[in-house]
């Protein structure tokens, strides 16, 4: 009986033994496994489920609008004041994204470009795109940019053709519909009627809007690495325009084409690497860096963020130098002169509500904006074994520098105001059909991958234990029986000895 119960627990210590064992190798032998099964689907291979994805994504983008409603022009104008502002929004267009023109190179290579368009959601919007708010007249401030450094003359002609007439204002009421997408500007319809006397006007356009022509179009030619070749830059952005760099700022640096489009990256996240983005919106590229883990619709996910020290001023971060344009001209803190790539147009890119700007000289100038990092940062949330973004929310705010320009008599009283016009959300929230799917092909396997994997190592080492408690138990319990024994032994012994009888 006692070896019957001995050869059991040997057992039981070999079988739990083994477990344990087999539990430990299956971690690095199924996660390697796991991970390669990962660098083979992530290329972007005709046919393939990442290529197809990449082709007509899935998930819903949504194309936000904020505008900042002027409160107080007249008082702006006579005295001077601190332009106050309420803000209207969202006014929300679905976007849809269509690749064309796609070519694919030996190198590991592709290009193509990629039209955007824009259908108004009513649904999803806090009222009507038709709807009027007051904002500053973009032309006439173009205007007044392009003659103030010209010959006097010049701005008395220009002062002429602004006094002509009622409607040249420094402030102007439009609609969300026309400042976005384009509208005829009174303006640019006297400049056309002079200049048609002396010149063929067919080709002068007299509509203007931010983006103008843009619905339906593309930001140009890309060209990324597929990941056939390595997955490392899966993404990555190789030529823009069949340009490595950009001819926009004055550094190299300022120059280079860093990351992907914001839409992929490679797999195999960590919390120290750092997430490059370029964005034709600002005609560079930013990072963004790990922030806090976030759970989406059940999926861990890492946040990354773009942090303050991208948008501080050359005097405080270095490496910004090169954003001084032109040459030598600096703004402060959080603010980026994109004229340069947007045809002379005094545009100036921010973050909405000026979130990380310099507070004295350009926050403490408005009232009624608040900035929040919450609100208007731009973020990332990345499932880092896939490296898929689940949520993006890329926030953008436009702003026109406004300063006393001679001849132009709205701007008489005005020292100078980073005036914001329009904020923008361009966001991509995955739906649950998507996250399901992702969820059932990869975390669930990975999932039970997991359990067969720990619960071999628990069920081991449970069973190693109860073989030493059972060889204990057995050794203790052993113990009296062997003392009676000797005992009985010594008893019997004693009654046979010839002395003792």
């Amino acid at each position: 009986m006692v070896q019957r119960m001995t050869k059991c627990v040997i057992c039981l210590g070999v079988f739990g033994f083994i477990f344990l064992i087999t539990g430990c190798v299956l971690i690095p032998v199924l996660n390697n496994y796991i991970d390669s099964q990962i660098k083979e689907t992530i290329p972007l291979k005709e046919g393939s489920d990442t290529y197809n994805t990449w082709l007509n994504p899935p998930v819903p983008i949504y194309f936000q609008i904020y505008v900042l409603d002027l409160q107080n022009p007249i008082e702006v104008v006579k005295h001077g004041a601190k332009p106050a502002f309420t803000e209207k929004g969202p006014y929300t267009y679905r976007e849809h994204r269509q690749k064309w023109q796609i070519s694919h190179f030996e190198n590991g290579t592709l290009s193509y470009r990629e039209n955007r368009s824009f259908v108004f959601e009513r649904e999803k919007s806090s009222g009507s795109h038709e709807e009027k708010f007051t904002t500053v007249n973009l032309i006439m401030v173009t205007i007044a940019e392009i003659i103030r450094r010209e010959y006097s003359w010049i701005q008395e002609l220009v002062e002429l053709v602004l006094d002509w007439g009622d409607d040249s204002n420094l402030f102007m009421k439009l609609s969300v519909k026309e400042i976005m997408w384009g509208y005829e500007d009174p303006l640019l319809k006297k400049v056309k009627a002079i200049l048609q006397k002396y010149v063929n006007t067919t080709t002068f356009d007299d509509k203007f809007g931010l983006f103008y022509n843009q619905n339906g179009s593309d930001d140009g030619l890309y060209t990324i690495y597929s990941g056939i070749k390595s997955w490392e830059n899966f993404g990555m952005i190789q030529l823009w325009n069949k340009e490595s760099s950009l001819k926009f700022w004055t550094t190299r640096q300022c120059n280079m084409i860093n990351g992907s489009d914001g839409t992929i990256f490679p797999p195999f996240e960590d919390k120290g690497r750092t997430l490059y983005i370029f964005s034709s919106d600002i005609c560079r590229s930013i990072y963004t860096v790990y922030q806090k883990p976030v759970t989406l619709k059940g999926i861990d996910l890492m946040r990354y963020a773009v942090p303050p020290k991208v948008f501080l001023n050359h005097t405080l971060n270095p490496d910004n130098q090169g954003f001084c344009t032109p040459k030598g001209v600096c703004l402060p803190s959080g603010l980026l002169n994109v004229s340069s790539c947007r045809q002379g147009a005094p545009v100036i890119m921010s973050q909405p509500h000026f979130l990380a700007a310099d507070k004295e000289m350009v926050q403490d100038r408005v009232i009624g904006l608040v900035p929040d990092p919450e609100q208007h940062g731009t973020i990332l949330d990345v499932e880092p074994k896939t490296g898929v973004v689940m949520n993006a929310q890329k926030r953008l705010q436009l702003n026109v520098y406004i300063r006393n320009v001679s001849h132009i008599r709205d701007t008489a009283n005005i020292d100078h105001i980073y005036y914001p016009v329009i904020w923008l959300n361009e966001s991509a929230l995955i739906d649950d059909k998507s996250a399901n799917k992702f969820k059932n092909q990869l975390l669930m396997p990975i999932k039970l991958t997991k359990a067969a994997e720990y619960g071999l190592i628990v069920l081991g080492a449970f069973m190693l234990i109860c073989t030493a408690a059972l060889f204990i138990k057995q050794k203790v319990s052993s113990k009296p029986e062997d003392d009676l024994v000797d005992v009985n032994q010594c008893n019997t012994n004693s009654d046979r000895h010839p002395i003792l009888n």
